[in-house]
Formats: structure tokens, sequence, C-alpha cells
């Protein structure tokens, strides 16, 4: 029985093997010292007929293969699934300096053949490897060196260190070490003033990495990730971040044989600050497009209806969707000009963005509603959507095709008066050749009475001719008005601003942290940018604080924007944000609002 059991698992094995696809891994440090010994492990998902190591070439085996294997079954909802592994172990010990390649492994699996990756190892000098015991002997012995102050060290690194206004940067913190972290305490993080910026998730867990670094082996570790857009121009630094790191050291009292068996360590709390980092921003090139409104990036765009033919009175929907990498979140939605009889809405935006590593990608949907009251066939000309490109380094203009619709009337509209009469077939003659004629004369009577040329006729035209003229110069000076875009900017900027606060009122009675900040920051900067005609995508603190200082606005209220802007900033990073402090902050943004609203005029 206990055969037949062995070989039905090994005969399932086999069978759930060649359902599955091959997976040939090796794992090893990346950075190793001369003398270090270390371990590469080459594992498959399927048992191998035969297994070939590669030479290991300047690396000397001190054992292995070390073979083990694993099998894990789950059986949920009726669904079987099967894992297995099997793994091959070699302990090395690095002979020379330089930089080496490992060969491939190579397995056969069912009659075929299979190679794992090669896999690239840098040998160091034996002092860029030291051993975790030589480190306790030294701060045991309270030799604190130049050396050992740079055991542990904060970095800020970018991915660039000139860009252009708007582009993406992206800010890795990071921490360096060769000892031990226990974990860390009070986190402050930059401002990042100058930029607009969104966090790259990162995982909660801390995975170190070895790295050379000048010929001493660290361990890295990837402590937060950032994404910036610049808003100026110029020489901007990043400020430090800080941090309390804990270390676990060896305890300085007088050693025994216990304490080497079971270690005694204490916990250090050290406070450690990165340094600054400056990066040149370059402003964009002149001569932009006018449909150019600060997007910064590569992207496409679609421009579609819902339907080209309808009856009036019936919405139809116009979708913008632009989609691509960049600053897709500051992007504003396109003009679309409506025919003349359309009545239109306010557009509703959707979006879908990921802010990851490689910069923030989705797509921004725009539907615009309008509703034909006329019928007749209309067509919306080209929409135009233009951006910068970085890497080409021009302005690139995408432009959609015309959209055409046919709209008949729904029956709702009066319809003309039709002219009823008489044909020549109904005409006929009733025993008579000639009919009688009506010789008495007849009475008519006006419908209007004695309206006509009366004082109340007379008096009603004049109305309709001033009424005429009232229309006419609304018209004219509405047309005006609309075409003068930074004064409907002006114009609207406290109804705008106005909404972003009310929305942020929402989102802080709803507890939702995030979106409170990120729209009261969206209300502080589109006020400032509508009310005195500053493009969005140029607006920083610099800018804003001479702007409002050159339309009479107090110091003390340029201070409290400016303090404002920063919270926000700040608050969305920095975990732990109260309801009070949300509702202290809305009321400072309210009130900052409404004063300067009386302040500046236009």
């Amino acid at each position: 029985m206990k055969r037949l059991i062995n070989t039905a698992f090994v005969t399932l094995m086999a069978l759930a093997a060649l359902g599955q696809d091959v997976e040939f891994k090796v794992s090893a440090p990346n950075v190793v010292a001369v003398g270090e010994q270390f371990r590469i492990v080459f594992t498959l998902n399927s048992r191998p007929q035969e297994f070939v190591p590669p030479s290991f070439s300047n690396f000397y085996v001190l054992a292995g293969p070390s073979i083990s294997q694993n099998y894990s079954s789950e059986y949920i909802n009726g669904k079987f699934t099967q894992n297995s592994s099997f793994t091959y172990t070699y302990i090395l010990e690095a002979t020379t300096e330089g930089k080496f390649v490992i060969e491939s492994a190579k397995a056969t699996i069912s009659k075929k053949n299979y190679q794992s990756e090669p896999y690239a190892i840098e040998v160091v000098k034996p002092g860029g490897g030291q051993s975790r015991s030589e480190q306790s002997a030294n701060q045991t012995s309270g030799n604190e060196s130049t050396d050992e102050l740079e055991e542990t060290y904060l970095s800020t690194e970018i991915d660039r260190s000139t860009a252009f206004r708007g582009q993406p940067i992206l800010v890795t913190l990071k921490i360096y070490t060769r000892q031990n972290v226990a974990g860390f305490e009070e986190f402050k993080f930059p401002q990042f003033v100058g930029f607009w910026n969104q966090e790259v998730e990162t995982p909660n867990n801390i995975q170190f990495q070895r790295k050379n670094i000048n010929g001493r082996i660290y361990n890295e570790g990837v402590l937060r990730k950032f994404l910036l857009f610049p808003q100026q121009t110029g020489e901007i630094t990043i400020d430090p971040f800080e941090s309390i790191v804990l270390l676990q050291q060896r305890a300085a009292r007088n050693q025994s044989l216990f304490d080497d068996i079971f270690g005694m360590y204490q916990t250090v709390r050290k406070r450690m600050v990165s340094k600054p980092v400056k990066i040149r921003i370059k402003d964009l090139p002149a001569n932009a497009p006018a449909s150019f409104n600060g997007a910064v990036g590569r992207f496409n765009m679609e421009v579609s209806a819902d339907k080209p033919e309808l009856k009036t009175n019936e919405a139809v929907t116009v979708k913008v969707k632009i989609s691509g990498s960049g600053n897709i979140r500051l992007i504003e939605a396109p003009k679309i000009q409506f025919p003349s009889g359309f009545e239109t809405f306010d557009p509703k935006v959707n979006e879908s963005i990921s802010t990851t590593s490689e910069g923030a990608k989705g797509f921004k949907a725009i539907d615009y509603v309008a509703i034909p009251r006329t019928p007749g066939n209309y067509s919306i000309e080209r929409v135009e959507f233009s951006y910068f490109d970085p890497v080409q380094e021009k302005y690139v203009t995408l432009k959609s095709k015309p959209i055409s619709f046919s709209i008949e009337a729904d029956g709702s509209q009066p319809q003309g008066m039709q002219m009823v009469g008489f044909g020549k077939e109904e005409v006929k003659f009733i025993g008579k050749d000639i009919r009688y004629i009506i010789t008495s004369v007849p009475k008519f009577t006006m419908g209007w009475g004695n309206f006509y040329g009366s004082s109340s006729y007379w008096l009603l035209l004049l109305l309709v001719i001033a009424l005429a003229i009232v229309v006419f110069v609304f018209i004219k000076n509405r047309r005006r008005y609309m075409g003068n875009i930074a004064l409907v900017r002006t114009r609207r900027a406290n109804k705008v601003a106005r909404k972003r606060l009310a929305s942020a009122y929402e989102y802080m009675k709803a507890q939702n942290s995030d979106r409170f900040y990120d729209e009261l920051l969206r209300c502080m900067w589109g006020y400032t940018a509508d009310k005195l005609n500053i493009p969005l995508a140029v607006l920083g603190s610099e800018s804003a604080k001479e702007t409002l200082i050159d339309h009479n606005v107090a110091e003390e209220d340029v201070a409290e924007f400016l303090r404002i802007v920063a919270e926000c900033e700040y608050a969305r990073y920095a975990p732990g944000s109260t309801q009070a402090q949300m509702d202290g902050l809305y009321q400072s943004a309210h009130s900052l609002v409404s004063k300067l609203e009386d302040i500046i005029k236009r």
C-alpha cells in the first residue's frame, strides 16, 4: 500500500511538472570581499533529470551541492494547485579582486534543456568586507575613528540633476549601513519647496541589498521615493531629511565566554541627517503653441462622441481622453467650442493615474455634455492639445478630426402654418350653372380692436426696440468678455476656489486627509494662478510671493499663504494628522481667500 501511494504521488508530481512553465533562477550576493564565504543557490520548479553546475572560475568551492526539495499543495473550492521547488546550494569563497560573471547552470527536464541566467559578482578588497565580529570588536574598544562615523549614513539620490520645468524627477531617500539596524524613529522628510510632489509606493519592510561604495561593502535600503515636478526655474536645493536610527551594538562591558556565546548587544539611538542636493531646472523653450497649458511628458489624445445622430433636447457626450506619462495630474482640460444652439455644461473629469519609479502614468478622461436645442447639421472643429517632450526637447501638438452632428427635430417645437385649399377635382356643380351672388355689404371687424395706432401700441413698440438694443449690447459685451481669457479667469477665481474649499470640507468630514490636503493645495495654487493671471505651470512660492506683494497684499498675508501651502504639502506625507489640525488649516485657508478677494482688485 505504501509503495502504491508513493508511486501515485511521484506520478502526480511529474504530471504537475509537465503542466507548468519551467523556472530556473539563481540568487547570490552581488558584492563580496576577498576571502569572504557566501552562498549561491540555483532553484527550479520542476525535478531535473540532470543538473550541470557552472565552472565557478575565480572562486573556490568550499561545499556543495547541497540538494533540497519542497512540495506544497492546496485544494480550495474544488481547485487543486501544487507547487514544487528543487534547490542546489554551493558555498563559495572569493579569491581574487575584480568583477566576474558566473556562467549559466544547465538542467534537463523532460528531455528538454534549460539554463539559468549568468550572474555578475563584484569582489572588493578584504577591508571592504569587514565581518560582524570585527565590527563589534572595534566598537567595543571605543575606537571611534572617521571611518566609524561613516558606518551608517543617509543619502538623497536623484535620477537626474538637470531637468525642464514640469519634467518629473525621481528622488530616492536611502540608508547605507555596515551595522545592524533595529529600526527608525522620527522621520522628517524634505518639504520639496518649488516642486509639486507625489510619493511613490515602497514596501513597508526595508529590503537591504549589498553595494560597493568606494571599495567598501554597504547594505543599501530604500526608505522613501518621491516623484517631483518642478514648478520654477533656476537652481533649486532639496533640503536634507532626518531620522533617528536605532543601531544594535555590542555592549561595552567586560566580556566573558557567555557574552561571546549569547551576544550581549544594546540598542543605540543616533540622529542622522543627509546632505542637501541641488537640481538645475531649465525653462521651457519660447514660442509655445496656443493650446499648450503646461503639460510635460509624452501623451496621446483620443476624441470621440457617443452619437453622431440625435434629436433636439437629447444629450450628447464628447469624450477627450489624454493618456501617457509626465505631469498628467496637472493637465487642464482642453477647450471645446460647441456650435451655437448647443447648451453646454461643466466638463466631468475621470482619471486613473499611478505614481511609479518611472513617473506618473495613466489617463484623464474629460466628458463634455451638451444638449442641442435647434435642428440642423453641425460640427465641432479640431480639438488641439500641446505638450512639451523633454526627450526631444520640443513641443508636440495633437489634433483630432472634426466631429459632425445631424440633429433632427423631436416634435416639441411649434410647426409653421400650413396653407389649406381645394383642388380642381373638388369643385362640383349641384344642379344649376349659375350661383346667386350676395349683394349685401358684409361687416368686418378688426381682431385687435382699437389697439393698432393707439398710445399703448407705440409704447409697446418702443419697449421692443429698447429691449433689442439692450440684448445687442449685452451680447457684444459678453463676446468681448469671453474673448478676454485673463479677465474670465480673474472673475471666476473666487467661484472656483469656493468649490474647491467645499470639496475639501467634505473630505475633512469624511476624515480623508490625503484628499483633503490635496484639494486644499489645489485651491490655494489655483486661486492665486487665476486671480493673478499666472500660468499654473510657472507658479511657485517665489513668483507667488512677488506677485502678491505687487498687488498690495500685506506681508503677513503672504506669509500666511506660504504657510498654508507648506503645511498642506508636508501634511500629506506626515502621518497622524488630526481632525483639529485639518479644521484649523481649513479655516485659515477660507479666511485668507476671503481677505485676498477684498484686497486684489481687477
